[in-house]
């Protein structure tokens, strides 16, 4: 939390952009927010730059900030986006599951129950808490997933997906309904298989009955490119540079981020680097600790395992997408970039580490060059965010695995070209596998993290 006054403006602003209170567009004025807030311009800024890291927010440069428009095409990707996550969600959340789970799952359900029938009469005053309830039963089915990282993922594309709902006020009544307590029973039964068909018939209905209705824009717009934006802005470049050291670990992990200290590195205002770090907060990069300030996110095994998982799930789709929707310019884009790749990785293989930035600017050019041709932006920006986060632990360990990493971005190249998605996916899975066994292995990467002079770990097991 940035401190408790500002966590329940926060709160206060999310939700009334979720709920539509603040309209899909709306610009979102420093004076008039401070008014209905109560906040003032500083605060303001910390929380939008923070919004707009969630996507809910648009940050137009000099222009100030505007609501994330809303369409029927990004609609139906972030559908396409939650059934993805929640699906393997289940999966392992159903495998996993105890007593204490069952219950929890049982408790929610109940009250989405209640609610539901609620509305059924009529009682669309009670439409709130129905999607509060409604969140909190689809938590609860894939609460016992194991992955953080996971949930933090599913509960950020639930949150615009829910949007959408309320601004189209989707509601269908006993179907979905019915849908929701064949999803219960399916978990006390662990039948994973049906809880999947379920869940997707659930959230295909709800993008057709948004369709049927007309609320929604058709096409794609224009929500801003946020680098591009970021750039007209003094606090857009600090974000860039304090992101980057963040990212080649240049700021260690669990280093504490004292503004007095960055304002001088950055040559930035407290106020500029405040809202910096909020929005790089909710980006997972950093903690912020209410009054005691900011740290570096840590690191660990597990949470390099779980990044892992996650990028094998959403790049592993979006190959998929990516091949069947490419075409010649897609595969000349996707060669140039594996032939920049490749002539950075025979740098490396002779021992050129002054090559090491490019080679890995290089190499998540390739995995972006290969999924470029998705057609969904909202899968993208999932994606970056998850390779970024994977890739501190790489420029941390400084993991290289020379012929073998080499010869799996030549495989991907031929599957792409041969647009084999399945051969793609399962080189992908071999390739993330080696990568995290060969970052593990250096020892750099210990249960704990990296203090701020990056020469020990602390909590470590050796």
């Amino acid at each position: 939390m940035i401190d408790t006054a500002s966590e329940h403006i926060y709160r206060a602003i999310r939700q009334d952009i979720i709920h539509g209170k603040l309209a899909p567009r709306a610009r979102l004025r420093l004076d008039s927010l401070r008014e209905i807030y109560g906040a003032s311009v500083s605060t303001l800024r910390e929380i939008l730059n923070r919004l707009t890291g969630e996507g809910l927010v648009v940050a137009e440069g000099q222009k100030g900030f505007s609501v994330t428009p809303v369409s029927q095409t990004e609609f139906e990707n972030l559908a396409e986006l939650r059934e993805l996550f929640e699906a393997h969600a289940i999966r392992r959340a159903f495998a996993a599951g105890d007593l204490e789970w069952e219950g929890r799952v049982v408790g929610a359900h109940h009250m989405l129950g209640v609610i539901e029938q609620r509305m059924q009469r009529g009682q669309t005053q009670d439409a709130t808490l129905w999607k509060q309830y409604d969140k909190g039963f689809h938590h609860a089915l894939i609460a016992a997933c194991g992955s953080e990282e996971l949930l933090a993922a599913h509960s950020a594309v639930f949150d615009r997906y829910l949007r959408y709902q309320i601004i189209a006020v989707i509601f269908r009544g006993a179907p979905a309904a019915e849908e929701h307590l064949i999803l219960r029973d399916a978990a006390l039964t662990r039948d994973a298989d049906l809880a999947a068909r379920i869940l997707h018939q659930h959230i295909t209905a709800c993008v057709a009955h948004t369709a049927q209705g007309g609320k929604l824009e058709h096409g794609a717009v224009d929500a801003g490119d946020d680098h591009s934006a970021a750039e007209e802005t003094v606090a857009g470049a600090i974000w860039r540079s304090v992101r980057r050291d963040i990212l080649n670990g240049t700021l260690a992990p669990m280093q504490k981020l004292k503004l007095d200290g960055l304002r001088d590195r950055y040559n930035a205002s407290v106020s500029t680097l405040r809202e910096v770090l909020s929005r790089l907060a909710t980006e997972g990069l950093v903690l912020a600790e209410g009054q005691r300030g900011f740290e570096v996110a840590p690191i660990s095994p597990a949470n390099l395992r779980e990044l892992a998982e996650l990028r094998l799930l959403i790049e592993g789709q979006a190959l998929q997408d990516s091949f069947a929707r490419g075409d010649v310019e897609w595969e000349a884009h996707v060669m140039a970039a594996y032939h920049r790749l490749a002539r950075s990785e025979e740098r490396m293989r002779q021992g050129d580490r002054s090559v090491v930035p490019d080679w890995k600017r290089y190499d998540w050019e390739f995995h972006q060059a290969l999924i470029s041709a998705c057609g969904s932006r909202v899968l993208r920006q999932f994606h970056g965010a998850n390779f970024d986060k994977y890739l501190r632990y790489q420029m941390i360990a400084l993991s290289f695995r020379g012929d073998v990493a080499s010869d799996e971005h030549r495989a991907l190249l031929d599957a792409a070209m041969a647009r084999d998605a399945g051969a793609a996916r399962d080189i992908l899975q071999q390739h993330l596998l080696g990568g995290v066994d060969h970052a593990l292995a250096s020892g750099t990467i210990g249960e704990g993290c990296v203090s701020a002079a990056g020469r020990e770990v602390k909590g470590a097991t050796g």
